[in-house]
């Protein structure tokens, strides 16, 4: 995978307020307090990562989302694991130790990294 990476967090708010770090892969990055049902195939159609804390991606979701590559979990949120790796969507959960921020950029880092060999 060439260019950059489209980085979507769709409930940050529910995450942490605190700054995050800068990932170093290119990327644009968009980010959102919360997100509703409606609006998540719109807020990911171009994305290439998604970044959930209790937005659930479920199959009709995630068949719209032809970009996506990564999916990172940072909390509740449910995932349907079989419709990803029928797709080729890595999808990794934040473990839950550590500080929260610091964590989440590298295993977003390792993710991308991964996704794009």
């Amino acid at each position: 995978m060439s260019g950059k990476e489209r980085v979507v967090f769709l409930d940050r708010a529910a995450f942490t307020t605190n700054d995050l770090p800068i990932p170093s892969f290119e990327h644009n990055w968009s980010e959102y307090p919360d997100t509703d049902a409606a609006d998540i195939v719109p807020r990911l159609f171009w994305a290439t990562t998604a970044i959930t804390h209790a937005c659930p991606l479920d199959a009709n979701s995630i068949g719209q989302l032809h970009k996506l590559t990564c999916i990172v979990v940072t909390g509740p949120a449910v995932v349907d694991i079989e419709t990803c790796t029928s797709r080729g969507i890595a999808v990794r959960h934040l473990p839950a130790n550590g500080a929260p921020a610091v964590t989440l950029i590298g295993l977003l880092e390792t993710l991308v990294d991964e996704v794009r060999r």
